[in-house]
């Protein structure tokens, strides 16, 4: 078989990896229903399948938080702590007016799948099905979660020296530099900006067992804490109950911000293709040029926005069996679409 053959293969394998992983994280993470509220603090966690380390080196770990900088960007996030271990990793996130964590960890997963299996020349899932997520009191266990998180790698044996561990956010609190993505200022704050104060915090937990509580395996915190996030919950849940005019208001706005967006992004693809915005919107299935359009717009709307697929269809007016994979491909497999593509992505991040 020649070389041409062997990266067509290459190819498949990419894509069928890409395609199964993508449609296993959206069952197996959608059930059953998570804790998933605003302005929350999540402690979590997943491991790899059988054991297969993860991270092999700091090529791996810097793409690994590339990705996490992307979803964070696109959903909204902050990211107060990090640490990436051989065979799992824990992330400390709070989310803000979108909350999405499952979409989230899904892109998350599913990117750096996908990048690790083609990086390393293995197939299929990387990580287990389903992530670990705790909702925290973070008023009483933020201190807490922090110093669990980073202290993990001398836990678990893996090195003596915290602060010296390369795969976790320890290093920035210690001697600053943080990362853009890194959100350090509130946990500092406990400690008046002090990060030599902090350090010894975590020193002290050498020798203490800083295991958080957790209860129902779903929190981390105190009864009184899960009967308010659980009271919270359903009533942003219950069917009849009126939203509290603020909630009501910023997710609208929220809501028409991104339907902005979106027209936005078809707007640009149709000055491209020479084609007005109505006929990528239209639904019906056409070839050529406005096919094309049309897969550049969906992949566009994709990476620019938190949406679920099913709601860049609805938006696009998509009604047929034909999932992200398919326009993915179409346009992975055509230079200039990628080239256009890739173009129109460096221009919206410019502009936000």
């Amino acid at each position: 078989m020649g070389d041409f053959g062997v990266k067509l293969i290459d190819k498949a394998h990419f894509w069928l990896d890409a395609l199964h992983l993508f449609e296993s994280y959206k069952y197996l993470m959608a059930r059953p229903k998570r804790i998933d509220l605003p302005f929350s603090l999540y402690h979590v966690m997943t491991r790899t399948n059988t054991g297969d380390v993860a991270f092999l080196d700091v090529a791996d770990e810097r793409k690994f938080l590339f990705y996490v900088e992307k979803y964070l960007d696109l959903f909204n996030y902050r990211l107060h702590a990090w640490c990436l271990m051989p065979t799992h990793f824990h992330l400390l996130l709070e989310s803000t007016d979108r909350p999405a964590l499952s979409e989230f960890m899904r892109r998350l997963l599913t990117a750096y799948t996908v990048y690790h299996n083609r990086r390393h020349r293995r197939h299929g899932h990387l990580f287990q099905g389903r992530f670990k997520s705790y909702l925290v009191d973070k008023v009483n266990y933020l201190l807490a979660l922090s110093r669990y998180i980073h202290l993990n790698p001398v836990k678990e044996k893996i090195g003596k020296d915290p602060v010296q561990y390369r795969g976790s956010s320890l290093k920035y609190y210690v001697r600053g530099e943080d990362p853009r993505f890194l959100f350090t200022r509130e946990t500092l704050n406990y400690f008046k900006g002090n990060r030599k104060a902090y350090e010894t915090f975590i020193r002290e937990g050498l020798t203490e067992d800083t295991k958080p509580p957790i209860i129902k395996q779903a929190y981390v915190g105190h009864e009184d804490f899960v009967r308010r996030m659980e009271q919270r919950g359903g009533y942003l849940r219950e069917k009849g109950k009126r939203i509290p005019g603020n909630l009501l208001k910023r997710t609208g706005k929220i809501r028409k911000e991104d339907l902005q967006r979106a027209a936005s992004i078809v707007k640009k693809v149709a000055q491209r293709f020479g084609v007005v915005p109505e006929v990528i919107r239209n639904g019906v299935r056409i070839r050529g040029d406005i096919g094309r359009a049309r897969s550049v717009t969906l992949v566009l709307l994709r990476e620019s926005l938190p949406w679920r697929f099913r709601e860049i269809s609805a938006f696009l007016g998509l009604h047929g069996k034909r999932g992200l994979h398919y326009y993915t491909e179409k346009v992975e497999g055509d230079r200039n679409l990628k080239e256009m593509l890739e173009e129109l992505m460096r221009e919206n991040r410019r502009k936000n």
